[in-house]
């Protein structure tokens, strides 16, 4: 599934793997709200800073609403 997808597009996907995870833990009673929270933030920090490095070197990320 996630052979042909470009580096910035694999790790959206596993973005969105992990705050699934985040969000059943913390509805789950297992996660507090502010922890699972701070783990949100922290991936969209990262995903960010992939972004960044992708537009850096040319790459076209127009087609996923980032602007």
């Amino acid at each position: 599934m996630y052979e042909n997808l470009t580096t910035f597009e694999k790790q959206l996907a596993h973005f969105g793997d992990r705050v699934q995870v985040i969000v059943g833990l913390e509805v789950g009673g297992k996660l507090h709200a502010d922890d699972a929270y701070k783990q949100i933030k922290d991936l969209v920090k990262e995903l960010k800073k992939l972004r960044k490095q992708e537009l850096k070197h040319g790459k076209d990320l127009d087609n996923f609403g980032f602007h």
